[in-house]
Formats: C-alpha cells, sequence, structure tokens
C-alpha cells in the first residue's frame, strides 16, 4: 500500500490565503470592537485559516488534513 497526503494545491492556498487575510483584517477592525466574543471567535478561526493556507502556500511539504493508504495494483495488457 502507498500512502498518499492530500493538500491544497497552490493557487488553491492562495486563493484560501489572501482570504483568510481579508477576514482576519475585517475581524481585527470591525468583529471585535463590534461583535464582542463572537468577534474574538470568528478573528482566531480566520487568523487560523490564513496561517493553513500560508504554510501550504508557502512551503514545500505543507500540511495535509488527510492521509490515504491506497492500494496500487497493476494491470496487464
Amino acid at each position: 500500500m502507498k500512502k498518499v497526503i492530500v493538500k491544497p494545491s497552490k493557487p488553491i492556498a492562495f486563493v484560501g490565503f489572501v482570504g483568510g487575510l481579508a477576514l482576519s483584517i475585517f475581524g481585527i477592525l470591525y468583529a471585535v470592537p463590534n461583535l464582542g466574543v463572537f468577534g474574538i471567535v470568528w478573528t482566531i478561526l480566520a487568523v487560523l485559516m490564513t496561517l493553513y493556507y500560508a504554510i501550504n502556500l508557502f512551503t514545500k511539504k505543507g500540511i495535509s488534513l488527510c492521509k490515504m493508504e491506497v492500494d496500487e495494483k497493476k494491470t496487464k495488457k
């Protein structure tokens, strides 16, 4: 069996990073001052999302959310 890790591609990681950055900025500037505890939770989750996608975007190995074992079967021609 072959072990395979599944992580986002570079374009998806870029979109997630930019989106997470926007949500983090929104959280810091609006949600925390106006929404209290919900704003704090929002901002923490947005920062974690941004970090996840940044690691997958800027490092070679990245972080995988899913690890699978694949059974390799060779087919005869």
